[in-house]
């Protein structure tokens, strides 16, 4: 009898473990542009670069697919910067247009932040003007950026 108690609250616990779902990450990507505000899911690299066995620098990308995608990217060579005026970041902002061409726009202002690493996922926010590539008149304002992504941490290896 006792046995047959232990069996079945094994195989409860085991059908418990197995049935429980993996905590969902986080990929919020959002910001406005001329009052409308978009939001995406995001995804965040962070990769220590070495030269050798001596670490160089940390390199952050966060950015989103799709119709409208927008690529943030900042190098800290001191590891402890987190904020990032311009021009110590580079920010495109890409708009696939019907037919079939793009509109590239890219930073010429703003300040990018990275503002915590909580359970790891990394936070913060960011503002900045993107002008187009083609043709500087036409210039976007993007306003009140946030994210809040899972952090994917890799290492670079390079070679002397």
């Amino acid at each position: 009898m006792m046995k047959k108690s232990l069996f079945a609250l094994i195989c409860t616990i085991a059908l418990f473990v197995s049935c429980t779902e993996e905590t969902p990450r986080a990929e919020l990507l959002e910001y406005n542009i001329g009052g409308n505000k978009y939001s995406y899911k995001g995804y965040a690299y962070k990769y220590t670069d070495y030269t050798g066995n001596e670490k160089q620098g940390l390199d952050w990308h966060i950015y989103n697919l799709g119709q409208s995608a927008l690529y943030i990217q900042a190098y800290d060579a001191s590891f402890t910067k987190t904020i990032f005026p311009y021009p110590s970041f580079e920010a495109k902002f890409t708009v696939e247009l019907a037919d079939g061409k793009s509109k590239i726009y890219q930073a010429t202002a703003g300040e990018f932040r990275i503002t915590g690493q909580e359970m790891g996922d990394v936070v913060g926010d960011f503002h900045f003007k993107v002008k187009n590539i083609v043709n500087p008149l036409d210039s976007l304002m993007i306003t009140a950026g946030y994210y809040r992504i899972w952090l994917e941490r890799y290492d670079r290896v390079f070679s002397k």
